[in-house]
């Protein structure tokens, strides 16, 4: 006897199910009779371990992991664990921004309110934009209850950071420099900040900040 699995669509479940007395020999892609079966229609996704929902989540982007968590209540519970969120990379272009600002000005702020706690490993990749490094700048500003370990502000291409206003920057990375008590690790490849100012907000952390490495910053070694 076999059941066929139910076919998950839009976070629907499917209208069916389907029996056979006979035995068949099966496999992935063919029933062993010449007809071709999608392994996706025989696969019901929400009986995914979760480890395995996980892992998923773990290559998307952030507005693709929000669409992910509406396939099932399963997957909706995987968005929400811990795990997922301890490292993520924030990759903002010019248009991801604009769209990200449009569309979904309330994702971040959901994602930041129940996990910012979660946050240790971030990352920012931005492109050659201010709106860009600007967009980046607002998201560390409201990382008031993180515990980040490890930050980067990547920069693939100039100016980037160069372009916004010292005053922004230094408030977002003071936001993350005060409230991230286990800050260890900062890389970023332009800043706008004078040295001074850099010393101040490494003053706050210098109990556990082991490294700290500016491309543009005369006092700071490439190398870290």
């Amino acid at each position: 006897m076999k059941r066929a699995g139910q076919k998950l669509v839009a976070g629907t479940e499917a209208l069916g199910t389907s029996q056979t007395s006979k035995k068949q020999k099966t496999s992935l892609y063919g029933s062993g009779f010449g007809e071709e079966s999608d392994p996706c229609t025989s696969m019901d996704w929400g009986s995914l371990p979760h480890h395995v929902i996980l892992r998923v989540f773990q290559f998307l982007t952030l507005v693709d992991r929000a669409r992910a968590s509406s396939v099932c209540r399963r997957w909706n519970e995987v968005f929400h664990i811990p795990d997922l969120w301890r490292r993520f990379e924030f990759e903002l272009s010019q248009p991801a921004t604009s769209y990200l600002k449009s569309t979904h000005p309330d994702l971040i702020q959901q994602i930041i309110k129940r996990h910012a706690d979660h946050l240790q490993y971030v990352s920012f990749k931005v492109d050659s934009s201010t709106e860009s490094a600007e967009a980046a700048c607002d998201i560390l500003s409201q990382l008031v209850n993180c515990s980040i370990k490890t930050l980067g502000l990547i920069s693939t291409a100039k100016p980037s950071f160069m372009n916004v206003s010292k005053a922004h920057f230094a408030s977002a990375l003071t936001v993350v420099f005060v409230n991230s008590k286990s800050l260890s690790s900062i890389k970023i490849d332009d800043t706008p900040l004078d040295d001074p100012s850099l010393k101040v907000l490494v003053a706050n952390n210098s109990d556990t900040l082991k490294l700290l490495k500016m491309s543009s910053c005369p006092h700071v070694s490439p190398a870290g």
